[in-house]
């Protein structure tokens, strides 16, 4: 038994390693981003920082138009299904696509209205509106990107992503260096030169993406030519399984959206102290991400198999596991909070200062979503997507964010106090994950599809 809890946790870090290494690059690149903003004033802070959190709700919808397919496509992995795997690769391209359209759309059509839900200030209004009218061309190369990494990963070709986006996000920081600060004779574009250096890197990662499924021929590519067109049988599955899971990411990420929005109610100087806490907060929760994406993966591959006991059985050890890493990142956090909230020069001391209680505030925190994150991975490898909603999206605005109204609108705790209470509500949310996990109501097999429910499309 021993043996066999090893081998799970061994192969978890396996897979987990790369993905926390390429979210980190990702998540470091923000990291130097904001720090570099938070150089030149407030304005320019927070002018970015909403622009962000808009761009943030549209990255999820679009990731989450992924979310369906990769459910199917780690199942189908387990069960070896080749012709299923391409064609769970072809929905993800279509659906993230779409959605990325979309987006784009919506931001240049109503940037300012968007905008105006967070802020009254001119100045930031108007480096915000720049900042989202710009940022908006990367999200179709994130979609691409988005649905051939996902793809890799469920495969667990997790190194390849990984070296793309470090290089990608060395790219990205020589950009930003030179167009923030109007270095090499290039114009100073102050926080709009933030916006370019991720635009190129998302093109950039798209790209050598491209050209390595092209010439490696991946199995999510397998007779691609033949298997481009989704089955009805499959699509109508991939569908309902998808658009649920869509509308929870969209809903989570206006959630969090809102919060700071609740936040900024609460004391303006939000969005100015946030951005440091929040930034070292999301670049430390990569860890946390890249176990939950693995522990998807492998309890997948084991429903996809067959193996319904093992995968409740792995279950509680990924619970167990991502309690362990909760409290080891919140050590972290606790350890880095005075010398991230040191480098932002450009801010005025109590903003500094606040945000290094935040950041305290982050590190317990990071506890409960280490857990609360575990189970909803868990939850969303059975493919259930009323019961991802529920936990997760359902919970936001059915409970988090109603309460947080109510805590605005009776108290006038400082921002550090209010911030606490808020985030302490997710203990229910723990609590109910846990029961839901022990319950074993999430899990079901997702891959017999076919007339005669067997699998016929074997890889080699």
């Amino acid at each position: 038994m021993k043996k066999d809890i090893f081998n799970f946790i061994k192969k978890l870090t396996i897979i987990a390693i790369p993905i926390i290494i390429q979210q980190f690059f990702l998540n470091i690149a923000s990291l130097l981003d904001t720090m570099m903003v938070g150089k030149l004033d407030n304005a320019s802070v927070s002018g970015v920082f909403i622009a962000n959190q808009i761009i943030f709700v549209m990255n999820l919808l679009i990731f989450g138009a992924t979310e369906g397919g990769s459910i199917f496509f780690s199942q189908f992995y387990g069960s070896k299904d080749k012709k299923y795997m391409t064609q769970c690769f072809s929905f993800k391209l279509l659906m993230s696509f779409i959605l990325a359209l979309i987006c784009i759309i919506v931001a240049l059509t109503c940037n300012k209205q968007l905008v105006l839900l967070f802020t009254n200030d001119e100045a930031e209004i108007i480096i915000a509106c720049k900042y989202l009218k710009l940022i908006t061309i990367q999200l179709i190369p994130y979609a691409i990107t988005s649905s051939i990494s996902t793809c890799l990963r469920e495969s667990h070709k997790t190194v390849l992503p990984m070296i793309i986006t470090g290089i990608g996000a060395i790219i990205n920081f020589g950009v930003n260096f030179i167009l923030i600060f109007g270095y090499l004779n290039m114009p100073k574009m102050g926080a709009t030169g933030a916006a370019v250096g991720t635009i190129v890197e998302r093109f950039f990662e798209m790209i050598i993406l491209i050209i390595f499924i092209i010439f490696k021929k991946y199995d999510f590519v397998y007779d691609i030519k033949n298997n481009i067109k989704v089955d009805k049988n499959l699509f109508s599955k991939l569908i309902v399984r998808s658009i649920p899971l869509i509308l929870n990411e969209g809903l989570w990420a206006l959630g969090q959206t809102m919060l700071v929005f609740i936040f900024n109610k609460n004391d303006p100087i939000a969005t100015v102290a946030l951005p440091i806490a929040t930034t070292i907060y999301n670049l430390i929760f990569v860890v946390c991400l890249g176990f939950g994406q693995s522990i998807t993966i492998l309890i997948g591959n084991l429903l996809g198999e067959g193996k319904n006991k093992e995968s409740k059985q792995k279950s509680y050890i990924s619970m167990a596991y991502s309690l362990i890493v909760g409290i080891v990142l919140g050590c972290i956090l606790t350890i880095l909070a005075p010398v991230i909230s040191s480098s932002y020069t450009g801010l005025e001391e109590n903003v500094r200062q606040l945000g290094k209680y935040l950041i305290y505030v982050y590190s317990i925190y990071v506890i409960i979503c280490s857990c609360n994150n575990s189970f909803f991975f868990i939850i969303r490898s059975g493919g259930k997507s009323i019961i991802v909603i529920l936990f997760d999206s359902f919970y936001s605005w059915g409970i988090q964010i109603p309460l947080s109204f109510l805590l605005l609108k009776i108290t006038n705790l400082p921002l550090i106090y209010f911030v606490m209470v808020v985030y302490a509500i997710d203990l229910l949310k723990f609590v109910a994950g846990f029961f839901l996990i022990i319950s074993g109501k999430w899990i079901k097999n997702l891959t017999n599809i076919s007339n005669n429910n067997q699998i016929k499309h074997s890889i080699d």
